[in-house]
């Protein structure tokens, strides 16, 4: 199986540069950033203002990026004009739509993407020493299966043109970041974590494999699902 980061794995399928590309599900915006570096306006989204405080921060640490916004939003309610958008990307996000709304989400990809946009869904596959390592919280494995099925059977104007497998490494430079990163994308995780905590760092020196820099990295099976929207 490939080996390949998000970037490279957004890059065989994404030009960014000049286009307006949406970041749905956000979290931190470290990828919201990295379209606006690329030329894009880049517009992330997260359910919340809470939930964008993460980006808001990292902006605020970083500096902001010329061409990079935020706007509170959910998939399947858009903050967005009808075509107005370039492509739309669900990096690690889409399973975490409710299951009711999933195909909502795809169709409110239709409306907001102009004719010939890309939606480019990147997300992790319920298997692999990542996956083991943060199923105490919360096992996403049927999630993960609805996600996907609903996937399969886009809604046109959408066409599917691309399903890739390939392995990325995930990192952390320990276990408490480790779980600060698994609590941040989902806050309701929160009140589950002092009953599964213990087994979550066990896990985590179990599964994962240090790095040269003292860093724990973890392989992670990943699907990039790629769509087009017809004329």
């Amino acid at each position: 199986m490939r080996r390949m980061t998000l970037k490279e794995a957004l890059v065989e399928v994404l030009d960014p540069k000049g286009r307006t590309v949406v970041d749905v599900g956000c979290g931190d915006g470290s990828l919201t950033r990295h379209f606006a570096g690329e030329g894009a306006q880049a517009i992330g989204i997260e359910i919340s203002e809470d939930q964008l405080a993460r980006a808001r921060k990292a902006d605020a640490v970083l500096g902001p990026v010329p061409g990079a916004s935020y706007r509170v939003g959910r998939g399947e309610a858009l903050p967005l004009d009808d075509a107005s958008v370039d492509a739309l990307v669900f990096s690690n996000s889409f399973h975490h739509l409710p299951l009711p709304v999933m195909s909502d989400a795809l169709a409110e990809a239709a409306r907001v993407l102009k004719p010939h946009g890309t939606l480019v869904v990147v997300e992790p596959i319920a298997d692999g020493p990542y996956f083991e390592a943060v199923r105490p919280i919360e096992d996403e494995t049927e999630v993960r299966a609805a996600a996907y099925d609903t996937l399969k059977h886009p809604p046109l104007p959408l066409e599917q043109t691309d399903e890739t497998v390939y392995t990325t490494v995930v990192r952390h430079a320990d276990a408490d970041r480790f779980i600060t990163h698994v609590v941040a994308v989902d806050p309701t995780r929160r009140d589950r974590l002092p009953a599964v905590e213990a087994e979550m760092r066990r896990r985590f020196a179990a599964t994962g494999r240090t790095e040269p820099d003292g860093a724990t990295a973890f392989d992670q099976p990943m699907r990039r699902m790629v769509f087009r929207r017809l004329p």
